[in-house]
């Protein structure tokens, strides 16, 4: 691999295994080999025209292999958490999110995942993220639109061995998602509109419950939209950074800061079209284009393409605001393209 070759997957990667692949995100040793030869064909002595570049990329390096320690020492005993109401087992190597580690554990018979805080400092984080899912629970009980929200079990204050006390939610597992980011992988190129449009739809219709229950979700990205191939269900995760309109955004996804609106960035109150506008770059990017939506593939139809850029208006008082009324255009301009609405299968290759 090249330095720039390098330099470029550093700034891609999301998680350890974008770096040092998933062999060595399991075994030390292997681990150790792989962030050597890469630290070597990085380090900044070795690049004296390029030193800055160089040196920040080096700390990311470092930061990932860090990490990927991280996750071993917790991976080296099984997790075992109980709580009011269960006793969880978690035998597999947890994920990494920006501000929790996700471990797969079981309960009884039933898939569950402990989201538990990285850093206790944002305990407060995860309380909002059960607030909101209570909300949604409460608020639309027994409707089909439900299964657009992640289900809470319960929420739990666990004290490590160090004594620190870190919130955990248990949230029922996903059978069956794939995120958008997963989605871009498999198909760089875009995905044919017919096929993004039902995702687009499904995260317009989640945004715009959520915005009337008075919640702004505050980081519409590709990890947190899923999407369900077999039955086109969509869902979005992560409710952490979730506030009420008018309010300012606790946080940010460190990893995806491009891809928010003006407000966040400059520390600005958010609304609904701070939601919309991080919806549009998710869907530009799954189209094919890039996040300013600034060149479409032909097959995207000028509409289409309209419609999106209209979402990513700089000033938000000038840009939508209504998701409802955003999905109404979005099927009028469906219909005038496609004809009647049809369920076209969506298939994820095995392997990319």
């Amino acid at each position: 691999m090249t330095f720039d070759e390098l330099i470029q997957r550093i700034a891609q990667a999301t998680d350890p295994a974008d770096l040092f692949g998933n062999e060595a995100c399991t075994d030390a040793a292997a681990l150790r080999r792989c962030y050597l030869r890469l630290a070597a064909t990085l380090h900044p002595d070795r690049h004296p025209d390029r030193i800055a570049e160089a040196t920040a990329a080096f700390q990311r390096l470092q930061h990932w292999r860090n990490e990927a320690h991280r996750r071993l020492q917790m991976s080296s005993a099984a997790l075992h958490v109980t709580t009011r109401q269960h006793v969880y087992r978690c035998d597999e190597l947890p994920l990494s999110g920006d501000l929790c580690d996700l471990f797969p554990s079981t309960a009884g018979s039933e898939r569950v995942v402990l989201k538990i805080v990285r850093n206790a400092r944002n305990n407060d984080l995860l309380q909002a993220e059960a607030d909101a899912l209570r909300t949604f629970d409460r608020e639309l009980n027994g409707q089909a639109v439900r299964a657009h929200f992640p289900s809470l079990l319960e929420d739990a204050l666990l004290t490590d061995m160090a004594g620190t006390q870190r919130w955990t939610n248990i949230l029922r597992f996903a059978s069956g998602a794939v995120t958008l980011d997963a989605v871009m992988r498999a198909y760089p190129q875009g995905l044919h509109p017919a096929d993004a449009a039902w995702m687009f739809n499904r995260l317009l219709a989640t945004l715009a419950i959520a915005h009337g229950l008075g919640l702004v979700h505050g980081a519409v990205i590709p990890p947190h939209v899923a999407i369900f191939p077999e039955d086109h269900n969509g869902m979005l995760f992560d409710w952490c950074y979730s506030v009420a309109p008018g309010e300012l955004l606790k946080a940010v996804s460190p990893p995806y800061r491009a891809l928010y609106p003006p407000e966040v960035l400059e520390r600005r109150p958010v609304s609904p079209a701070t939601d919309l506008f991080m919806a549009a770059r998710c869907m530009a990017l799954l189209l094919g284009s890039d996040a300013s939506a600034s060149r479409f593939p032909e097959v995207v139809p000028r509409s289409l393409q309209r419609l999106l850029r209209v979402c990513l208006i700089p000033a938000p008082h000038r840009r939508p605001s209504d998701a409802w009324a955003v999905f109404d255009d979005l099927q009028t301009l469906l219909r005038a393209h496609y004809g009647p609405p049809q369920f076209r299968p969506f298939v994820m290759p095995a392997s990319r």
